[in-house]
C-alpha cells in the first residue's frame, strides 16, 4: 500500500462507505463538526438520503466527505449537499482538487444534477480551484485554546464584569424543554436586530436547519444546551447549544432576550464556556460567521472582542451537471453575473 502522499498525479476513486465504516477512522483526517454521522443523520432526518463518501488513491482513502441527498422535483432534480469539503488526511491544495474533479464525474454518474459545498467549520482555507465549481466567500471567528488561550477586548471582560455584578448564574443545562426557550429566545433576537437595524435573517440559517432537525441533533448528542439565568427569572435570559466533538466546539445557536443584551450575558457564556474548554483541553472554540446583514459589522467586532481569530473559508456550488436541466446553466450563469454586480459597492 502506497503512502497518500505518492502519486498524487492518479486519479480518485468515490467509494460510498456505511456511516459506522465512514465514521471509524474520521480522527486521522482535517474534518468538520458538519460533516460528523450524528450531525447528516439529524439534517436528513427520514426525508433525504445520508451519503457518506471515501476519496480511494492507490488502495488509500485520502479524504472523506458526506452530505444528504435531496430530491427536488423534476423541475430541479436532484442536489447534493455538503456542509463542508472533503476532510483530507493532508491539507493540500492539489488534494482538494482531485476531490472537487472525482466529485463532479460521481455526480453525473448517478444523475445528480446540482451539488452545493458549503463552508462551515472548515479546517483549511483553501478554495477549489477546478472548473465546474463556482467559489464563494465567507469567514468564521475562532478562538484558539491551546498555548496561551485567547486575547479578550478590554470592553468584552467589561461585559462580563458587569453580568456578573448582576449575580447572573451560567452552566450546562438538560431537557428537551431547553429548545423551546431556545426557540422563545431567537425570536427575541430576531427582533431586536430587526429593529435595530431594520434587517430580518433566519435564525436557522443552516439548509435543513429547524426545529425538527435540532431536535434530532440534541437526541443523536451531537452538542449541549447552556444557560444564563438572571436572579429571579422565571426562564433563562440566554440559551446557547454548541456542537461539541473530539476537543472542538461550535457556537450553532444562541437566543437572548433583552435583559441578556443589556447585561452581557451571552459575553459571559461565552467567556465561562472558553475558560471550560480550556479546562478540558480542546483546541478550538468556533464562534461562527457574521450574518451579512447591517448588523453584520456589529457582530464581527462582538466575535473578535471574544478572542475570535478571523479565518477565511470557501465553499462552492455547480451549474446543472447532467442533461436536460444543464440546457438553463446560462440563466444560471446571468443570474450570478448579477448577484455579483448588485453586491458591489
Amino acid at each position: 500500500m502506497k503512502n497518500a502522499t505518492e502519486g498524487k498525479n492518479s486519479p480518485l476513486r468515490v467509494v460510498a462507505a456505511r456511516p459506522e465504516v465512514w465514521e471509524r477512522n474520521l480522527n486521522d483526517f482535517a474534518f468538520s463538526l458538519f460533516l460528523t454521522p450524528e450531525w447528516v443523520r439529524a439534517m436528513a432526518g427520514t426525508q433525504a438520503k445520508r451519503v457518506f463518501l471515501d476519496f480511494v488513491q492507490d488502495d488509500t482513502v485520502v479524504a472523506k466527505v458526506s452530505g444528504v441527498l435531496q430530491q427536488n422535483g423534476w423541475l430541479k432534480g436532484r442536489s447534493l449537499l455538503f456542509y463542508a469539503a472533503p476532510a483530507l488526511r493532508e491539507n493540500r491544495q492539489d488534494l482538494l482538487d482531485a476531490c472537487c474533479t472525482a466529485l463532479l464525474a460521481y455526480a453525473r454518474s448517478k444523475g445528480i444534477q446540482r451539488m452545493l459545498m458549503a463552508s462551515y467549520d472548515q479546517q483549511h482555507s483553501m478554495a477549489p480551484g477546478v472548473k465546474g465549481w463556482f467559489v464563494n466567500k465567507r469567514c468564521e471567528f475562532v478562538v484558539p485554546l491551546n498555548g496561551e488561550g485567547p486575547v479578550f477586548s478590554t470592553n468584552f471582560k467589561r461585559n462580563v464584569k458587569k453580568a456578573l455584578k448582576k449575580e447572573a448564574l451560567f452552566g450546562p443545562a438538560e431537557g428537551e424543554d431547553l429548545q423551546a426557550d431556545l426557540e422563545d429566545l431567537l425570536g427575541a433576537t430576531l427582533e431586536t436586530r430587526n429593529s435595530k437595524y431594520g434587517e430580518t435573517y433566519n435564525p436557522f440559517y443552516l439548509p435543513l436547519l429547524n426545529s425538527k432537525s435540532l431536535e434530532r441533533l440534541y437526541k443523536e448528542g451531537a452538542g449541549r444546551y447552556y444557560k444564563v439565568t438572571l436572579p429571579g427569572a422565571p426562564t433563562p435570559n440566554c440559551v446557547l447549544f454548541n456542537l461539541e466533538r473530539e476537543g472542538r466546539a461550535f457556537n450553532l445557536l444562541v437566543g437572548s432576550d433583552s435583559a441578556a443584551y443589556r447585561f452581557g450575558l451571552a459575553g459571559l457564556a461565552d467567556y465561562q464556556l472558553i475558560e471550560s474548554y480550556r479546562l478540558q483541553r480542546y483546541s478550538a472554540y468556533n464562534l461562527g460567521g457574521a450574518t451579512g446583514d447591517a448588523g453584520s459589522a456589529g457582530l464581527e467586532r462582538s466575535k473578535e472582542a471574544r478572542g475570535g481569530q478571523r479565518r477565511w473559508v470557501y465553499g462552492a456550488t455547480t451549474n446543472f451537471l447532467c442533461f436536460p436541466h444543464r440546457l438553463l446553466n446560462p440563466l444560471l450563469l446571468l443570474l450570478r453575473r448579477l448577484r455579483v454586480k448588485l453586491m458591489k459597492p
